[in-house]
């Protein structure tokens, strides 16, 4: 009796980089399902297609689609050729809270229930990894089986190539892959797995065609394997008898790539506050979770982790000379591209757009623009502006009228002496010149160690070393994969500007007042800061920069809230940091919340993220015999482990008193996430001791 080898036909779906989101959106509803039903229904027994759930429940939601081609998908479905996968669309997974991943995946189990149907399977690709978190969501939801697709260029984690996950008593078998998706044969075994698999949303199969060769040319590379066009679920279904013999991995996992959601930290900040909102709402009876104003929320707020966060730089500015923050703006400005199409007289930036597109395809020159790319990724803030658009007025303005500051503070003439060590009931504390803690004692226990501190702001410039040592860390370049894949994770042409340098640049306190409230055991700390007027003249470093604590002696709380106004865009890479240092005792015992789990992120495997975690909204907590130490960022909810970490993939496990670090903002990705930013932001942090 032959083995069998399931074939599962996927194409990779970007919502967005490959052109404006609502444009791939089109191209799914009248391209590619349309010529996936095609080969469905000329070839049922070759072929099969796969997509995740949210594409399935787009399609039969739209108002653009025909009742009848409606029904034709339905009918594909009944009949097995096309069919769903558990989850929505690849994710940043650790962005989302618990209840978000459970709405997506909610998605798959109401399409089980109207078609008569039992997922058990589901596939993230791209995406190098995720959060043990996931785990409970996946097995409640009756996921077994999750297969995990690395972009060819990342680091993939150091773990077996199929295996069980556990965490807190459930788990999942999971199968990674080097790339997309890729053959896996184990001998011993009755059944195997290949991926047809397109790349980024290059849809189906062009043809029937093309299938029976696929197919012819399966069955002459695996003559001992019965050929077949199947499903994940299927695949994951023949392997339970192997379920024993598979090795057992508890460790964390982690998002690699999850530095890139601190590119649009206004988007980032009104997600998370509106996630916090939103459960708000619904413990107070104000929404309701089987409410279509729940549902319509939640599938604008699942859009926001979906991976796709703007168009492909390689494709939208192939503009390899314009950093120089004169130079940029200019161009900007200007939004004219020109390619040099001599070779002779091609400088640098000329060859590297010659290498990363095709600078002869003049049907690309609508997509190569500046506002074009800025369109790209304001589409996808525009998602959490859409989630609340849906919900009942009176939410709506509970929102947008949420007030960072509640009371009016009456400021004294005091000025803080640096330096100086202020007591206020059982607590002791000082400030640095850049208006950070630098002593915090609380009942005669330090909370900061020497050279550590809690509020220091620092802004963080990279060079080409810098990226030239994370693509040997981090990436497996190849003669494949160099030419997109240094200008997606890096900054291609700045090498070329001795000006673009590593450097780290704190602010300097310009004034600063104390505010005593007596009654309410409350005392505020404000500090205007300043950045070098150089830096803020080459860089476009905020203007003006705020900086506020509230210590409250009786609920045992420091509150941080930072302003910062003024900041121009700057396309160089470049970072923004707030340190959070708290010196413990047993630092092993700090955990990072993520899906509002708590994860031991200092058991991380290798290769995977062990020095960056983004947690949901109880960030950080220590907690030991004596005391629990919590720390909160909401609106900027990415924390770096043992430093500032970006760009430093040394696989390391962080040692976490030699700090902890939020980013506020970075632009370090070369393609997808937006380059560069120029909001006004407010961030507050709250520490719990």
């Amino acid at each position: 009796m032959k083995k069998k080898l399931h074939v599962v036909f996927k194409t990779h779906l970007d919502i967005g980089f490959t052109d404006l989101a609502k444009n791939v959106i089109e191209q799914y509803l009248f391209d590619f399902i349309p010529r996936a039903l095609d080969l469905a229904e000329a070839i049922p027994e070759k072929f099969v297609w796969t997509t995740g759930s949210w594409l399935i429940d787009y399609y039969l939601n739209s108002p653009k689609i025909s009742e009848i081609n409606k029904k034709r998908l339905e009918t594909a479905i009944q009949k097995g050729t096309i069919c769903w996968h558990g989850l929505p669309f690849t994710t940043h997974t650790e962005l989302m809270d618990e209840e978000l991943l459970c709405y997506g995946l909610s998605l798959s189990n109401k399409l089980d229930k109207r078609y008569g149907k039992k997922t058990i399977a589901a596939k993230m690709t791209d995406v190098p990894g995720h959060t043990q978190g996931m785990i409970p969501s996946l097995n409640q939801a009756g996921i077994r089986y999750l297969h995990i697709g690395v972009n060819a260029s990342s680091a993939v984690p150091d773990v077996p190539k199929l295996f069980r996950w556990q965490f807190e008593g459930k788990e999942v078998i999971v199968q990674y892959a080097d790339d997309y998706g890729e053959v896996f044969l184990n001998e011993a075994w009755d059944t195997g797995i290949y991926f047809a698999h397109t790349h980024d949303n290059m849809g189906p199969p062009g043809s029937v065609d093309e299938v029976l060769e696929m197919f012819k040319q399966l069955e002459m590379n695996y003559p001992d394997y019965e050929i077949v066009a199947s499903t994940l679920d299927a695949y994951a279904q023949s392997l339970q008898p192997y379920v024993n013999e598979l090795p057992i991995i508890n460790q964390e996992i982690g998002d690699s790539w999850i530095h890139g959601i601190a590119s649009d930290p206004l988007k980032i900040a009104d997600f998370k506050r509106l996630l916090q909102f939103r459960n708000k709402w619904v413990k107070e009876g104000k929404l309701l979770v089987d409410s279509k104003e729940y549902q319509e929320m939640s599938n604008y707020l699942l859009m926001v982790p979906e991976h796709t966060w703007g168009g492909n730089g390689n494709v939208f500015l192939p503009d390899y000379r314009n950093y120089l923050l004169a130079d940029f703006h200019k161009a900007r400005a200007e939004d004219n591209i020109q390619f040099n199409h001599n070779r002779k007289t091609m400088d640098f930036a000329d060859l590297m757009a010659y290498i990363s597109t095709d600078i002869e395809d003049t049907e690309m020159n609508k997509k190569r623009s500046f506002q074009r790319y800025e369109q790209s990724w304001k589409e996808q803030r525009d998602y959490v502006k859409e989630a609340l658009s849906v919900l009942p007025r009176a939410l709506q303005e509970e929102f947008n009228n949420r007030s960072r500051q509640s009371e009016e503070i009456h400021w004294s003439q005091e000025l803080i002496t640096f330096g100086k060590v202020y007591q206020f009931e059982n607590i002791e504390i000082s400030f640095g010149t850049a208006g950070e803690i630098t002593k915090l004692c609380i009942s005669e226990k330090e909370y900061l160690s020497a050279k550590k501190s809690f509020g220091k702001l620092s802004y963080e410039r990279y060079d080409h070393t810098d990226y030239a040592q994370f693509f040997k860390d981090y990436s497996r370049l190849t003669q494949q994969t160099s030419g997109w894949a240094l200008g997606d994770f890096g900054k291609r042409g700045i090498e070329a500007y001795k000006q673009i340098t590593h450097e780290q640049i704190v602010p300097y306190v310009v004034h600063s007042s104390i505010a005593k409230e007596k009654q309410k055991n409350r005392v505020y700390i404000q500090f205007e800061l300043s950045y070098p007027k150089q830096a803020v003249e080459q860089y476009g470093l905020p203007e003006k920069n705020s900086l506020t604590y509230c210590l409250d002696t009786n609920k045992r709380t420091l509150e941080l809230s930072y302003q910062w106004q003024n900041k121009q865009a700057n396309r160089m890479p470049e970072s923004y940091w707030l340190e959070t240092s708290i010196q413990v005792e047993s630092p092993g015992l700090w955990r990072a919340m993520k899906l509002n789990h708590s994860i031991d992120f200092l058991n991380t495997v290798q290769a995977g993220n062990r020095a960056m975690h983004c947690c949901t909204e109880e960030g950080m907590v220590y907690s030991d015999f004596q005391r629990t130490i919590k720390i909160q960022s909401i609106d900027a909810p990415l924390f770096s482990i043992g430093g500032r970490k970006l760009l430093d993939f040394s696989n390391h496990q962080p040692e976490p008193n030699e700090g902890l670090y939020v980013n506020l903002y970075n632009n370090i990705w070369g393609t997808n996430f937006p380059a560069w930013f120029e909001d006004d932001m407010t961030y507050e942090v709250k520490l719990s001791f």
